[in-house]
């Protein structure tokens, strides 16, 4: 196998077009002057840095998970009522079960009436929202990372792949043959580094949708619980 398919099946595998580098080596291999005109380089695609197979989504939008009380009131307000406070940071926690969250709420929303269990309830599910949104993001920063580190670990293979390449692999020169084995070493212990961390990638990616999933279904509930009153 040579470098450079080395490099590409790598790249490819943390999502980055195989044939955007298929198309650069064809490129560089034309003759110097065999056409009349120059190619600008192809910007790079939009969201390079995604390896998922799920599609990035923006920021999670209120108006998609809450259909009652406006919450531009009490936006700033939830952090300052220690009950909703402490109802968000146990419903929440991706570790508490759904079902576990769920019946909080619904123990929660019996203590209150009228208006003020609207209010309440608007307040706990902007905390929620304000909590998991930000948890969200870091998420996806994190994942976008992680496929800059994979691909920064990859480019570093393709380097020793390169360097190896300069070798005579039949020299017995020591220094030379210590060379080689210091170099055939570090792209070992790096394949195994990526492939470690790639194993993980498809349980990463799932997060921000478990996220959003969970954001929803208490939305839900919490909508529910205002509609007894009604």
């Amino acid at each position: 196998m040579t470098a450079f398919v080395h490099l590409v099946r790598l790249l490819a595998a943390i999502g980055i077009a195989a044939a955007s580098a298929t198309t650069a080596l064809a490129q560089s291999s034309e003759t110097p002057g065999a056409t009349g005109t120059t190619e600008q380089p192809a910007p790079p695609p939009a969201n390079a840095d995604w390896p998922c197979e799920q599609p990035l989504r923006g920021e999670m939008s209120i108006g998609a998970m809450w259909q009652g009380p406006d919450p531009a009131g009490v936006q700033e307000d939830w952090q300052k009522v220690p009950t909703v406070v402490a109802l968000v940071n146990e419903i929440a926690p991706r570790r508490v079960p759904q079902e576990d969250a769920l019946a909080n709420v619904q123990r929660f929303a019996a203590g209150y009436q009228g208006e003020e269990r609207a209010k309440i309830l608007t307040q706990v599910f902007v905390g929620l929202f304000d909590t998991l949104s930000t948890e969200r993001n870091q998420i996806v920063r994190g994942i976008k990372r992680f496929s800059r580190r994979q691909d920064a670990l990859a480019r570093r293979m393709e380097e020793g792949w390169k360097m190896l390449g300069d070798i005579d692999p039949n020299s017995t020169d020591p220094k030379l043959v210590e060379q080689r084995a210091a170099i055939q070493q570090q792209i070992d212990w790096d394949s195994r580094v990526f492939d470690d961390r790639q194993r993980l990638l498809p349980v990463v990616c799932e997060q921000p949708r478990v996220i959003e999933q969970r954001v929803f279904a208490l939305s839900r509930e919490l909508q529910e619980q205002l509609a007894v009153t009604q």
